[in-house]
């Protein structure tokens, strides 16, 4: 063995960066509750339907213990998106995240049923069927959205959902100045998923990441696993499609009925969502709090997750 290692190390620098991590974002995606630790549990799809969709299996992964948290990622991420703050989280929670309809490990239909409603209406049924109860939703980016319609769905059984986290959601209606590219032209991002996987992760990231970030390959190739997927580019596209119409000003018109506390996280310089977006939510919400991220863009859970984490920290230990 001792003669065996430095071989196997040769072999592995001997691989072009790119290709090592490719091979890495490939183990993460394959065996993600290896790769989160020995309190790892669970990990699996499960069926669920909500009225006028057909139904459709969410790939959901699990681990930790205590009270429970569901996290759902933005557009065109996966549970991916949250391995830096997995680890943490799960030490005193049940930590639930879940890859939403088109994107990850779940399913892809070619439909056209993927708005922040539609997509609010599958992660209700996900709730109920895994009869989840005073649970804390968090929501990054568009599933931030995704989460504020998820509370409403729950309006009449305000005992499922306890409290929210919202983080840099565009929630409200505003412009895309900073990811033009992304939101404006899905066409182009649509080839580039189904003909470069990597360099359309490449180009996403870069869009919604500091300008000046460095961005590391095993997170490209990590992002870009589930983009070979049959039916992933029809996902974003039409997940893009819904976002911009449903940008308008009506968007915020009933998140004054969401009375849970609700904390809401920007990034100090997000140009895809700027903050100012976060500061209307922080006034519309009954029972919000907003905290402000220095030193990121779009990305806290990537570019930030100490800090990210010690705010959501601090948040649930607060009982009010």
């Amino acid at each position: 063995m001792y003669v065996l290692r430095p071989a196997l190390i040769y072999v592995w620098t001997a691989f072009s960066p790119r290709v090592r991590a490719a091979v890495l974002g490939c183990l993460v995606l394959l065996f993600p509750t290896a790769l989160l630790g020995e309190e790892a549990s669970t990990s699996g799809r499960i069926e669920v339907t909500a009225p006028g969709q057909s139904p459709a299996l969410l790939y959901a992964e699990e681990v930790g213990n205590g009270p429970p948290l569901l996290l759902l990622h933005g557009l065109g991420a996966s549970t991916f998106t949250w391995r830096h703050v997995i680890p943490v989280l799960a030490r005193d929670h049940r930590v639930i995240a879940l890859d939403l309809k088109g994107f990850g490990r779940s399913d892809k239909p070619f439909d056209d049923h993927y708005s922040a409603a539609d997509q609010a209406a599958l992660v209700s049924d996900f709730i109920r069927k895994r009869n989840l109860g005073d649970v804390t939703v968090v929501g990054h980016s568009f599933g931030g959205t995704v989460a504020l319609l998820t509370a409403l769905e729950f309006k009449e059984e305000p005992g499922r959902i306890s409290r929210l986290v919202v983080i840099d959601a565009p929630a409200l209606k505003q412009s895309f100045p900073g990811a033009a590219g992304v939101i404006h032209a899905p066409l182009a991002t649509y080839l580039a998923m189904t003909i470069a996987p990597q360099l359309a992760a490449r180009e996403l990231l870069q869009a919604v990441s500091a300008p000046r970030r460095k961005l590391p390959e095993a997170d490209i190739a990590g992002y870009a696993v589930p983009y070979g997927s049959l039916g992933s580019s029809h996902a974003f596209v039409a997940t893009t499609e819904a976002i911009l119409k449903a940008n308008t000003s009506r968007m915020g018109s009933r998140y004054p009925e969401i009375g849970q506390p609700t904390l809401i996280v920007w990034c100090r310089h997000d140009r895809v969502v700027p903050l100012m977006t976060g500061s209307k939510l922080a006034r519309l919400l009954p029972n919000a709090r907003l905290e402000v991220l220095n030193h990121c863009n779009h990305l806290p859970q990537d570019e930030v997750p100490d800090s990210l984490v010690g705010d959501l920290e601090a948040f649930f230990k607060r009982r009010t």
